[in-house]
């Protein structure tokens, strides 16, 4: 029992939950301003898998995977979570910024391990998980996005604005994701043995109804009270025949 008890519990998520449905929502529009800021990368077959289409599938199977299997198998949304750590690596990869990159990967690694231990069962809670994307959604804001935005000397391109966007985007979507987590309850367990019913009793059929031996018992008793007043009546009638003897001889005497 008690090692029953110490299995990790399933993880889930309600489909009608705000987080999930604000992280549908994100992951659309990091989807949409991807794809706005990557209008120049078509001609790039290198740039168009890695940088287009593989972070829109993954957005695209998270979603589906979220809204149709999130109650019963959420595990399967780790596919696309690791498919979106890869993207994040080779987006870093990319970069000029040797600091830059090597945080990017060291992040994606963890988010995705985290992620993916956490739905396998090694993990007991969601706040492990969400704590690892409030840390990387506050290093895309405060150290990628406030200073690119914020510099008016060099302001920063629509394009690369848009994929800045779009991964701040999906960080905060993976963030409400992992809010909108539930951990399955196991049934209460107690030490009480299981009640067994009483057995039941099925009586033999009989011809004879149960009450029949009732007259059979109390037989003996009325005979036996029958015969004991004509036991006692009999001696009562012989000392009366013999006083009638008597009589009759004692009228004969004293007639002669």
């Amino acid at each position: 029992m008690e090692k029953e008890a110490k299995k990790p519990r399933g993880f889930y998520v309600e489909k009608g939950s705000f987080f999930v449905h604000a992280s549908v929502i994100l992951l659309a529009l990091a989807i949409a301003a991807r794809l706005l800021g990557t209008m120049g990368l078509w001609g790039d077959a290198f740039a168009l898998a890695t940088q287009i289409i593989l972070p829109v599938v993954c957005a695209l199977l998270f979603i589906l995977f979220i809204l149709l299997f999130g109650r019963i198998a959420l595990w399967t949304t780790i596919l696309p979570v690791l498919g979106g750590a890869a993207f994040f690596i080779l987006s870093a990869t990319a970069g000029s910024e040797q600091l830059r990159m090597i945080i990017c990967i060291i992040l994606s690694f963890i988010a995705s391990f985290i992620y993916t231990a956490t739905l396998a069962g090694m993990i007991r809670t969601k706040w492990v998980n969400a704590a690892v994307f409030a840390v990387i959604l506050a290093y895309q804001v405060g150290y990628l996005a406030i200073p690119a935005f914020s510099n008016l000397q060099d302001p920063i391109s629509f394009a690369d604005g848009m994929k800045l966007l779009s991964s701040i985007g999906i960080i905060l979507a993976m963030l409400c994701a992992s809010l909108a987590i539930r951990r399955r309850k196991a049934p209460k367990e107690t030490g009480e043995l299981p009640k067994i019913k009483d057995p039941v009793v099925i009586k033999p059929e009989t011809d004879e109804p149960e009450t029949a031996a009732a007259p059979e018992e109390t037989a003996p008793i009325t005979e036996e009270t029958e015969e004991t007043p004509q036991g006692i009546a009999e001696p009562a009638a012989e000392e009366t025949a013999i006083q009638t003897d008597e009589t009759a001889e004692t009228e004969k005497e004293m007639q002669q």
